[in-house]
């Protein structure tokens, strides 16, 4: 699920002001953004998320302005040509998408607030849009998914004369545990958090674990290692990342986790450190040291973007590996 999806959810609760909800339904050929990519637009201009590299949402705002009385409808767009009359714009994108595009009204509200209670508590559910192309009427339902069916695919379109229906795959945000605020950890939750994470910061010393400190994260929880592990009680579907550039802290974390199992345990600092860490004990593939992919960084913002590279490839394997199934 795509990262901006959490903003726009929460665009759709929370403004006030009469506001829009764009989704691509369907994608044929290549195109910058997949099915299911949300893009919350309101009068006043204000967006949350995108659709393209900017061919199309000037257009989407410039037919909603024009709309006598909101009302939902269906756009497509082809952006498999370059000539000045068409969508491509020499982008290079080898694709048509279609938008679906509705107003926000308070049904809508309510099913998204159902919506963002399901995903705090951590469930899965399907998103089904239902566009009734006579009436001008799009009716959101969720769907809870019953554990037989949690690995369909993401997203689902059909078209008929009447009724466009879509269903997409909803999941809650990636939980991403960082032990250890130091000042080197500051770049990596502002990019994990960006990146869609829900980050959870926590250290043994007050001073360091707070928003004045660190403000992006979601949620700050102080203690020892094997204190803050306990509260939070981490899932196999979590994330996690030593930062205490202390030997014994990160001691107890690994010896905490290794008989158990999350997504992804990302250890700070060298090969050999790592190793020592770790000396007797059974290597699990979810234990990435030097935490990062190799591209040589050097600086805390370089190194922080390494980490959450690291995080998006693993979150999105799974979704990658599907789609090219297709």
């Amino acid at each position: 699920m795509s990262s901006d999806h959490y903003s726009v959810i929460d665009s759709v609760i929370t403004e006030k002001n009469t506001g829009y909800l764009a989704t691509i339904v369907k994608v044929e050929g290549s195109a910058y953004r997949k099915e299911g990519t949300m893009m919350y637009i309101s009068d006043k201009g204000l967006e949350r998320g995108l659709l393209s590299g900017g061919c199309v949402e000037q257009d989407l705002l410039a037919r909603i302005h024009q709309q006598e009385q909101a009302e939902p409808f269906l756009m497509e767009y082809d952006l498999r040509s370059e000539d000045d009359l068409s969508w491509g714009q020499g982008v290079g994108c080898d694709g048509k998408i279609y938008i679906m595009v509705e107003p926000i009204t308070m049904e809508t509200r309510m099913v998204f607030q159902k919506l963002k209670i399901d995903l705090i508590n951590g469930k899965s559910v399907k998103l089904v849009k239902a566009f009734n192309k006579f009436s001008k009427h799009v009716e959101n339902t969720i769907i809870d998914i019953a554990e037989d069916h949690v690995n369909d695919l993401p997203v689902n379109t059909n078209f008929s004369s009447e009724i466009v229906l879509f269903t997409q795959k909803i999941s809650p945000q990636s939980k991403l545990i960082i032990y250890g605020a130091g000042p080197d950890a500051r770049p990596v939750v502002y990019f994990a958090s960006k990146a869609g994470f829900h980050v959870t910061l926590s250290d043994w010393r007050e001073a360091y674990c707070s928003k004045e400190y660190i403000p992006d994260a979601n949620e700050y929880v102080l203690g020892s290692p094997k204190e803050v592990m306990e509260e939070i009680n981490p899932t196999e579907n979590d994330y996690v990342i030593t930062m205490t550039h202390s030997f014994m802290k990160d001691q107890e974390i690994v010896d905490y986790f290794l008989p158990k199992k999350v997504k992804y345990l990302g250890l700070l600092g060298s090969k050999k450190r790592s190793e020592r860490l770790l000396a007797g004990k059974t290597e699990a593939d979810w234990i990435h040291y030097p935490a990062g992919l190799p591209i040589h960084s050097e600086s805390p913002e370089e190194i922080a973007i390494s980490i959450v590279a690291e995080l998006i490839k693993i979150k999105n394997q799974k979704n990658a590996e599907a789609r090219v199934s297709l």
